[in-house]
């Protein structure tokens, strides 16, 4: 089974995030971080197949937790989906989008959520 991490400090958009991706892919397990603190947490103990982050997080920032991600032998690999609302010319969030697989600006459609998945990883699930 296939796991999915979605890393976001508002609760609803972690709720509608992970909604979509369960109903959408049923073979995959959702888990919800309510920071980079507690993403990394999760990183550490589940080991998902994709992430998807947020920037501007209290704790540990969006930029921080990939940095560390892609930095580590064990993580550096997995795909990554920077999800931000934040400005091109904020540090934090060019730096996310820059070393991310993806990215969604934030508002994003169901549309636009499931062609950046599709695109780092789940293809075969989708097509095949």
């Amino acid at each position: 089974m296939q796991t999915v991490l979605v890393v976001d400090d508002n609760a609803a958009v972690r709720m509608v995030i992970s909604d979509f991706l369960a109903y959408t892919f049923e073979q995959v397990k959702v888990l919800q971080a309510v920071d980079g603190l507690q993403g990394m947490t999760l990183i550490k103990e589940q080991q998902p197949d994709l992430i998807l982050l947020d920037a501007e997080m209290p704790n540990m920032n969006g930029y921080q937790v990939a940095q560390e991600l892609r930095s580590t032998m064990a993580t550096r690999q997995i795909p990554i989906i920077a999800i931000s609302s934040g400005a091109e010319n904020n540090p934090v969030v060019a730096g996310l989008r820059a070393i991310s697989d993806a990215s969604l600006p934030k508002p994003f459609s169901p549309d636009e959520l499931l062609q950046a998945v599709n695109k780092v990883c789940f293809t075969r699930y989708v097509t095949g």
